[in-house]
């Protein structure tokens, strides 16, 4: 047999020797040695083992009944007579014509579906609660599905935006989302803190905002009169290290469901803005106004009207201004109260240990650089059964001092445990991503 004529194949071929076939180049390339295209009879049965489909000369389209069966009789019309009649076959056609063979090559749609949008707007917040803030900012501009569900208020329910610089307007955009927890600490309000432009700015509207954590927030009064101003749900609120005046104390006092207020070294507390706070926030709890140098006549006002309701009460730094007189009206006040600290109120003798004994429900006293009251006179604090607790600093008391308190007392009682005041403050220790026990960041 010539060389120029394509061998029978073997079924038993690899993928691999069949290559030369499949990746065979067009009829009128050249032909490598050994090959031909010309006269030569391959079966129908190793053609379609080529992946090759044979098409109708005389027509370009064939319905389902005119396809030409697989029995290699019916391709008669088909077939061109070959090329040696010495080895005729029945089932072979010819490779003449390479035109009537096509490649079968894999479909690829070129429709694109994107399957995110399918997803219902609910599964799409789901996700989006998983972003960081800033990101959600960045994600709005992709369409306008996105921005509408970026609006949502549940993505902004939480916000910590602490030691941040916020231009003016920035504090009206964030009350505008209508945040319930907020942390500013340590951070800079530009004035204005709410622009006439923005949403926050209109008449009939109020925040949502519950727990707000400004300490050590650089803020003009001003700014702080037209936040509280909006805000008149607030329930926990700490302004810690911040200055304040008269105005901004009225506009706080509109919050009648203020539960805990931290005022500790707040600049600015006088007697008007006081009264006004005492006489609407009846439902106070919590009350932190270590050393903010109130006056004679504030400090006589606040022992004789703190609400009934309080249970932790924070009162450090009076110097001698408060008197046992005053701490005799406060346990009138506050019959309830748990939690008591007196700290560096030097103007207290041991005649105070004889009212603070009045309250039942006593749990923890601090009387630390008290330095008026021996140290014998706390040893009447055996009556009060509920005192678990006894904050003694400042190195007035000795070593002896103390074992003689201890062994008086009881052994149950644990004295010098802690140094610094939690009363009213958003975050104790370590803890940054909480205030008041509850997350700022998703």
């Amino acid at each position: 047999m010539s060389k120029n004529v394509l061998q029978p194949l073997d079924v038993n071929r690899t993928s691999m020797d069949r290559s030369p076939v499949r990746k065979r180049a067009r009829y009128d390339s050249p032909v490598k040695e050994g090959w031909s295209l010309t006269s030569h009879n391959l079966k129908l049965d190793e053609v379609f083992d080529f992946g090759v489909g044979v098409l109708n000369s005389d027509s370009e389209t064939q319905t389902d009944d005119e396809e030409c069966p697989r029995d290699a009789s019916s391709y008669d019309d088909c077939l061109e007579p070959t090329a040696e009649p010495d080895e005729p076959a029945a089932d072979s056609i010819s490779l003449d014509d390479w035109d009537g063979f096509l490649i079968k090559k894999p479909v690829i749609s070129n429709t694109s579906i994107d399957q995110f949008c399918r997803l219902s707007d609910e599964v799409i917040l789901h996700i989006f609660h998983f972003l960081p803030k800033r990101q959600l900012t960045q994600i709005a501009c992709v369409s306008k599905r996105f921005h509408r569900l970026t609006e949502d208020e549940s993505l902004w329910a939480r916000m910590d935006v602490s030691n941040r610089v916020l231009y003016p307007g920035a504090l009206g955009q964030i009350l505008s989302r209508q945040v319930v927890i907020l942390r500013l600490a340590q951070s800079e309000i530009s004035h204005p803190a709410i622009m006439p432009d923005c949403r926050a700015s209109n008449e009939d509207f109020q925040s949502r905002l519950l727990y707000l954590d400004l300490s050590l927030v650089h803020v003009s009064p001003e700014s702080l009169t037209s936040l509280f101003t909006k805000c008149q749900r607030l329930k926990k609120l700490s302004l810690e290290h911040v200055q304040i005046n008269t105005e901004v104390l009225q506009a706080l006092a509109q919050n009648k469901e203020l539960e805990v207020l931290n005022l500790a070294m707040v600049q600015g507390i006088e007697v008007d803005g006081l009264k006004v706070l005492l006489k609407n926030c009846k439902k106070l709890r919590e009350l932190n106004l270590a050393w903010t140098f109130l006056s004679c006549p504030s400090i006589k006002l606040l022992c004789a009207q703190l609400p009934k309701t309080l249970d932790r009460l924070n009162i450090s730094g009076c110097r001698k201004l408060l008197t046992d007189n005053y701490v005799l009206d406060l346990v009138k006040s506050c019959p309830g109260l748990r939690e008591l600290d007196l700290s560096d109120c030097t103007g207290l003798t041991g005649t105070a240990i004889h009212h603070i004994i009045l309250l039942e429900d006593l749990n923890f006293l601090a009387l630390s650089r008290c330095y008026l009251i021996p140290y014998r006179s706390l040893l009447t604090l055996k009556k009060v059964k509920s005192l678990v607790y006894l904050d003694v600093h400042g190195g007035y008391i000795d070593y002896t001092e103390l074992r003689i308190i201890q062994d008086g007392l009881g052994s149950h009682i644990h004295i010098n445990k802690f140094k610094f005041s939690s009363v009213a403050r958003p975050t104790v220790g370590a803890r940054r991503s909480s205030i008041w026990n509850m997350r700022v960041r998703d």
